[in-house]
């Protein structure tokens, strides 16, 4: 999935080609999904696959090879995958946005990254390690909890702070480091009840060197409003950093509520209610109104994230988003992810007890959507306190806004 660095991305047909990809995968993704959770990575065979669709690609800018696709389609496609594996549209989800993210760093950091154009990167922004000021760069050192994605991954990108030479912070950025002997390890540490296929493993660093001009540095980075004045930058480089977090992880949870919706429907026309008189539950109108409601919340889940998305991939690339207008995208990704769970858990009351047995996936779905829901960047009841804050001309609770 490439794009002619002369011409604009046309972003419907890049939508629909990286869904189609993605929806043809689907069935590979439900067929090795027991696989994955097991072994907590996405299995070979749907690696490959993966690979050789080019979607890891997507969040890639036309200047690197991408399509410059928009947001709106990485959540799309994500949530395409999601219907047939949460844990492998999880860990996709995270190394095609950190992977795009770190072609679209400044070149001289890309070119450093990617050897190949091939390599994968995973990430984690909590900026947990140290990075100390030695001659011609620094010396890395920490740990960096679930690193969704890193069994895949080539390098990482990972969030430190600066230190002079007498341990005072000075700064604080993201350094990008290869996964290996020359650079992180890995500690098995994901053991988990739901999204098991993400791999969110932790990454180790000891005494890593990172060159100087290979640190992205806060200090360094433009304002939005400096990258707005940038005319020959594309579209994804103007996404609001904190605008983009909520955003760009719900994609696989909106597919796993989809994917049990679809099941539950599926079943309703043959499955009978145990014990109670109705041929099938298709017959009780108490089963039909209970699949409209959570056909309609999950419709309303939609609906806020396509609100959001809209105001990434066309708001905020002619002018700076408010405080109000970016704590309402995380409110509606917050509330989102609310909305997804209820409906889930009117679905599961529907598919009844056997839906929980083991070699069910309902439950696996269910699961997931229950773990990935609760993310930092969807936690409802902070969210929606973050929009009150802007509502009411509040301080934010956020270290990103």
């Amino acid at each position: 999935m490439t794009s002619d660095d002369n011409c604009a991305p046309d972003d419907e047909t890049t939508t629909k080609n990286a869904i189609a990809l993605a929806a043809a995968l689907r069935p590979l993704l439900t067929e090795h999904a027991a696989r994955c959770e097991r072994e907590r990575q996405i299995p070979g065979e749907v690696l490959k696959a993966l690979r050789e669709s080019g979607l890891f690609n997507l969040a890639k800018p036309m200047r690197c090879g991408g399509p410059g696709a928009p947001l709106m389609t990485l959540i799309e496609v994500a949530a395409e995958l999601g219907k047939g594996c949460v844990g492998t549209a999880w860990s996709y989800n995270i190394l095609c946005a950190t992977t795009g993210a770190a072609a679209a760093l400044p070149p001289w950091i890309s070119k450093a990254i990617f050897t190949t154009g091939e390599e994968l990167v995973c990430g984690v922004l909590t900026p947990s390690g140290k990075a100390v000021q030695v001659e011609g760069g620094y010396r890395v050192s920490g740990s960096w909890t679930f690193a969704s994605g890193c069994m895949h991954a080539d390098w990482a990108l990972c969030g430190v702070q600066v230190l002079d030479a007498e341990a005072t912070v000075i700064d604080s950025g993201m350094v990008p480091m290869p996964i290996g002997p020359e650079g992180v390890s890995i500690r098995d540490s994901w053991n988990v009840a739901g999204v098991c296929g993400s791999g969110s493993h932790t990454l180790l660093a000891n005494d890593v060197f990172v060159p100087q001009e290979c640190a992205a540095l806060k200090s360094q980075a433009p304002t939005e409003a400096q990258l707005l004045g940038i005319p020959e930058l594309e579209p994804r480089d103007r996404w609001p950093f904190s605008a983009v977090l909520p955003l760009a992880i719900i994609g696989p949870l909106l597919g796993a509520a989809e994917a049990i919706l679809d099941t539950v429907v599926s079943n309703a026309g043959r499955r009978g209610l145990t014990y109670w008189l109705y041929p099938t539950q298709s017959a009780s109108e108490v089963v039909l109104e209970q699949i409209g409601e959570a056909a309609t919340v999950i419709g309303a889940a939609w609906q806020l994230v396509r609100r959001s998305a809209h105001d990434v991939d066309s708001l905020a690339q002619t002018r700076v988003l408010t405080f109000q207008e970016r704590a309402r995208i995380q409110a509606d990704c917050g509330y989102a992810a609310h909305l997804l769970r209820s409906a889930a858990e009117t679905l599961m009351n529907i598919a009844g007890a056997s839906a929980f047995a083991n070699d069910n996936a309902l439950q696996r779905l269910w699961r997931d959507l229950n773990v990935g829901s609760r993310h930092a960047f969807l936690n409802t009841r902070p969210s929606m306190e973050l929009l009150g804050r802007a509502l009411t001309g509040r301080e934010p609770n956020n270290q990103f806004y």
